[in-house]
C-alpha cells in the first residue's frame, strides 16, 4: 500500500467539513501529481491528542509505511499548527513531524516566529506533504488558493538572501502579508543536521527537517496574505489577559528573557559545574559567556507573532552597531546562581572589542543577526572549546543563514574534535582542517563545507549517523554524546541532575530535553520546599538534583505539560515547569480551548491528553525498532565522574538508573519495553487508526513482555494478522511461526481456513499450544 493508498484510506474516516469551532482543515498536499484536498479531523482527535504535535502523531500513525526510509518521499512532512495558535499570548509554535532522517526515532520538531500563526489564519490546521516533486518547487497558500511554483531560481539560496528574493517576486514582506518556512542549500544538500527556516533565526531544528524536507523537493512553503482575525478574539480576550500577566509578571521572563533571552541560563549551569564542556569531557567552562558579557552587544530584543515577551536578543558588532540593552538585567537575581548566590552580584563590564573576525576593520552579513539562544552559546562555547562572545556571536549568525541545528552541528563538531583528540582520526580524514579544541578558524570553514557537503564537511552532515555511513570506525561510539541517534539538545551535563538524565534518556524524539526537561531541579527554594514540589509534580520527589527517588514523578508530569503545550501551539518558555511554577499550565490552556471549540475540556483531561501524546509517539518509535534498551545515556555518563563544583563526583549509576527508569514505565502505564500496556494501547488505537485487534501468546517474548499484542492496522483475517504480527515483532518472527501453535477468535479455535476466519474491531486472539497424546 503506497503513500496514495494510505491517504485514501485515512480521509475515508475524516470529514468535508469543520467539526468544531475555530477548526481548520488539514491541507494535502501530493507534490509529485501537483494535487491537493481538504479534510477535517474527526472530535474523537482532539478530544484525545487535541492539535499540533498530538494530531501530526495521529495522521503520521495513519501514513507511515514501516518499511520506508525516512528520506523516501512516500514518506510525508506535516506540519501542524496548535489548537491555539496565534489566538492566545505567546502561543506561536507550530510542529514538523515525520520520520527522522538523522535520528532512529520521530523527527518533531517545533518552532514559532510568524508561519504558524499564518497557517492556522488562513484557515489550515495541518499541511500534509509527500511526492517527490518533478522540479524544485515553492508550494504557495492564499487561503482557499494553494499553487506549485518553480523554484528553480531560488536554488542555491541561503537563508539571509531567499526571503528578500521571494518578497520582490510577489511583491509582500514577510512578517506582514506573507510568512515563509523555507530550507537552505543545507536542506537541498540532504544534510542531516540540516533544519527548516522560519525566520532570520527560527529554526524547525532537531531531527533533520531540512533534509526531509528537501528530499521531497521542496525549497519553501510561503502563506500569502495578511491573517484574518482570530475567529473568537472577543470569547478569549478575558482569560487571555489573566495569561499574558501570569507571563509578564513572572520573574524569570521579565527580569531575564525580556532582558538578555535564554543565554540567562549559562551562569547557574556552569556554577553548578554542569555544563557539557569538550565533549562532555569536562563540566566546567569560563565566565566569559556568561550573558551580561554579551550586552554591548545587543541593540535590543525581537520576538514571534504578538507574543508579549520578545525573548529573542538580537546582535550587532559592527561599528555602527548600539549596544547595551539588558545590561545588568541579571544583576542581583539570585535566581540565576542558585548553588552560588554570590554569583548573582557579579558583573564582567564587558567592553566592545569587536573589530571584525581577523581584527582588520572588515566587516561582512555575519557580524550582525538575531540570537544567540542558550543552546548556541552552550554547544559552539564549552562544548568545542571556544571561550570569545564575538565568536559565538558570528558562528550563530553564519549557523541561521545556513540552516543549520547549533544542537546537532555543536555536537557533530565536538564528536570530531574528541576523536581529533584520541588520535581515532587525523589529517587524513579531514581533508588538512585541524581540529583542535578551540580552533575557531576551523570551526566557521567547517559550517560552510557542511551545508555544501564539500570534504569533511560531509562527515559533519551525517551528523550522529557518521558511523553508520561509514565515516567514522565503529569505535567512535563510545564518544557519541547521542541517544536513539538524536545528539544531545541542551549544553546540561546531566550526571548531577538525575531528573535531567532521565529524561534525555525517555525523551520520544531523542536526547532533547525540550520534551521533558525538569528545569526547576537547579532551583533552591523548591527543592527546599517539600510539600510544594511534590505538588507541583503529582508525587514525592527528592530534594536533592542528585538523588534518584521519585525523579520519574517530575519527568512525568512535564512531559504531560510539554506535549499539550506543543499541542495548543504555546512557547515552551512560557508554560509551567520549564522554567518557573507560575508560568501558564493545563489548566489555562483548558479554558481557552474550552473557549475556541466550544467544547468543555479540564486540566486534567489535558494532563491525560499529554500522555496520550507521548504514548502514541512511543508507539510510532516501536514501529521503528526501538526498545526500552534504547532509552538509556551515553556510556560517558555511566563511567566517568564530573571533577568540578558543589556535587565533584557524581555519576549516574547504572542499577539506579534502570530502577527510576521502570519506576517511570509504571506511573506512565508503559510495559517493561516502553510502550504502552495493552488496554492504554487499546484505547489509543480505537481514536488513531480505528481497528484494535488484542492478541494473546502463551507465554513472553521478545517485544511482548505482557504476553498480549494489540495490532491496531486493520486486519482482514487470520493470515493477515499474522503477518502483522512479524512485521511489529520482527524480533519474535521465529516463535511466532511455532507451528505447535493454533490460533482461536473470540474463543473459537480456528483449525482451518485461517484466509476465511475473518477479524473485526474488538476481536480477541489466542495462540493456543497444541495438546496432543500418543
Amino acid at each position: 500500500m503506497g503513500i496514495r493508498d494510505k491517504v485514501e484510506q485515512l480521509c475515508s474516516r475524516l470529514h468535508d467539513e469543520p467539526q468544531y469551532a475555530t477548526q481548520g482543515a488539514v491541507l494535502f498536499v501530493d507534490l509529485e501529481k501537483r494535487q491537493t484536498l481538504r479534510k477535517y479531523l474527526p472530535l474523537e482527535v482532539l478530544r484525545t491528542y487535541l492539535g499540533g504535535r498530538g494530531a501530526n502523531m495521529y495522521l503520521l500513525y495513519n501514513l507511515l509505511q514501516d518499511e520506508r526510509k525516512a528520506l523516501d518521499p512516500e514518506v510525508p512532512l506535516i506540519f501542524g499548527a496548535g489548537t491555539l495558535t496565534g489566538d492566545m499570548p505567546a502561543a506561536t509554535r507550530g510542529n514538523f513531524t515525520s520520520r527522522s532522517p538523522e535520528s532512529d526515532a520521530i523527527l518533531d520538531t517545533n518552532g514559532g516566529d510568524y508561519f504558524p500563526s499564518f497557517v492556522k489564519r488562513h484557515g489550515y490546521d495541518h499541511i500534509v506533504l509527500y511526492g517527490l516533486a518533478p522540479q524544485w518547487t515553492l508550494l504557495r497558500i492564499a487561503h482557499d488558493e494553494v499553487e506549485f511554483h518553480d523554484a528553480t531560481p531560488y536554488l542555491g539560496l541561503n537563508n539571509l538572501e531567499l526571503p528578500g528574493a521571494i518578497e520582490r517576486d510577489f511583491d509582500c514582506t514577510e512578517r506582514k502579508d506573507m510568512a515563509l518556512a523555507r530550507i537552505t542549500t543545507a536542506g537541498e544538500n540532504l544534510a542531516l543536521c540540516s533544519g527548516i527556516m522560519g525566520g532570520i533565526k527560527a529554526i524547525w531544528a532537531r531531527g533533520g527537517g531540512g533534509a526531509k524536507m528537501g528530499s521531497l523537493r521542496l525549497k519553501a512553503i510561503m502563506v500569502h496574505g495578511k491573517p484574518d482575525e482570530a475567529p473568537k478574539v472577543a470569547e478569549l480576550k478575558a482569560h487571555n489577559k489573566v495569561i499574558g500577566k501570569k507571563i509578564t509578571s513572572t520573574s524569570v521572563i521579565k527580569n531575564a528573557l525580556k532582558q538578555v533571552g535564554t543565554p540567562f541560563l549559562y551562569k547557574p549551569s556552569r556554577v553548578l559545574g554542569a555544563l557539557g564542556t569538550l565533549n562532555n569531557q569536562k563540566t566546567a567552562w569560563h565566565e566569559t559567556l556568561d550573558a551580561d558579557n554579551f550586552d554591548p552587544y545587543r541593540p535590543g530584543m525581537d520576538g514571534c507573532f504578538k507574543c508579549p515577551v520578545h525573548c529573542r536578543n538580537l546582535n550587532d558588532m559592527t561599528p555602527e552597531g548600539k549596544g547595551g540593552w539588558g545590561s545588568a538585567a541579571l544583576k542581583g537575581l539570585k535566581g540565576n546562581a542558585s548553588y552560588d548566590k554570590a554569583q548573582a552580584d557579579i558583573e564582567h563590564g564587558k567592553q566592545r572589542t569587536y573589530n571584525g573576525i581577523k581584527g582588520d576593520g572588515k566587516f561582512d552579513q555575519y557580524d550582525k543577526g538575531d540570537g544567540p539562544e542558550y543552546v548556541t552559546v552552550g554547544k559552539f562555547g564549552p562544548m568545542i572549546g571556544l571561550k570569545e562572545p564575538e565568536h559565538i556571536l558570528r558562528l550563530n549568525n553564519i549557523l541561521n543563514d545556513l540552516g543549520l541545528d547549533s544542537s546537532s552541528t555543536g555536537s557533530a563538531i565536538a564528536w570530531a574534535m574528541e576523536l581529533w583528540q584520541r588520535g581515532i582520526i587525523d589529517a587524513s580524514h579531514t581533508g588538512g582542517l585541524d581540529l583542535s579544541w578551540g580552533n575557531y578558524e576551523t570551526v566557521e570553514k567547517l559550517l560552510f563545507m557542511t551545508a555544501k557537503r564539500e570534504g569533511f564537511g560531509d562527515t559533519i552532515a551525517d551528523s550522529a549517523r557518521a558511523v553508520e555511513r561509514g565515516k567514522y570506525p565503529a569505535e567512535a561510539l563510545d564518544y557519541r554524546m547521542a541517544v536513539k541517534g538524536l545528539f544531545q539538545s541542551d549544553p546540561h551535563d546531566a550526571r548531577i541532575l538525575k531528573a535531567f538524565a532521565l529524561g534525555l534518556s525517555v525523551a520520544t524524539r531523542g536526547m532533547d530535553h525540550l520534551r521533558n526537561r525538569v528545569t526547576l531541579e537547579i532551583n533552591a527554594r523548591i527543592n527546599d520546599d517539600a510539600a510544594f514540589k511534590t505538588e507541583l509534580y503529582g508525587g514525592t520527589v527528592a530534594a536533592e538534583p542528585n538523588r534518584y527517588e521519585g525523579k520519574e514523578f517530575a519527568v512525568r508530569r512535564c512531559e504531560n505539560t510539554f506535549a499539550v503545550g506543543d499541542s495548543v501551539g504555546m512557547c515552551r518558555f512560557n508554560t509551567k515547569l520549564f522554567n518557573s511554577p507560575t508560568t501558564p499550565d493545563c489548566g489555562d490552556f483548558a479554558t481557552q480551548v474550552s473557549t475556541a471549540t466550544e467544547l468543555e475540556f479540564t486540566g486534567e483531561q489535558l494532563n491525560e491528553i499529554g500522555r496520550n501524546i507521548t504514548g502514541l509517539e512511543r508507539l510510532l518509535n516501536f514501529r521503528f525498532g526501538l526498545r526500552a534498551k534504547d532509552d538509556t545515556l551515553p556510556k560517558r555518563w555511566f563511567e566517568e565522574e564530573i571533577q568540578v563544583g558543589p556535587f565533584t563526583g557524581e555519576k549516574v549509576d547504572r542499577k539506579e538508573f534502570e530502577a527510576m527508569k521502570a519506576r517511570f514505565y509504571e506511573v506512565t502505564g508503559l510495559n517493561a519495553e516502553g510502550v504502552p500496556k495493552a488496554e492504554w494501547h487499546e484505547r489509543l488505537a480505537t481514536t488513531t487508526t480505528g481497528f484494535a485487534v488484542r492478541v494473546e501468546l502463551p507465554n513472553v517474548l521478545p517485544g511482548a513482555p505482557e504476553k498480549t499484542v494489540v495490532i491496531d492496522e486493520p486486519v482482514a483475517n487470520v493470515v493477515a494478522l499474522r503477518d502483522a504480527l512479524a512485521r511489529r515483532l520482527p524480533e519474535a518472527r521465529e516463535a511466532l511461526n511455532d507451528h505447535s501453535w493454533n490460533i482461536a477468535v473470540n474463543g473459537h479455535m480456528v483449525l482451518s481456513g485461517e484466509r476465511n476466519a475473518m477479524l473485526h474491531h474488538g476481536d480477541r486472539v489466542a495462540f493456543v499450544p497444541i495438546i496432543a497424546g500418543g
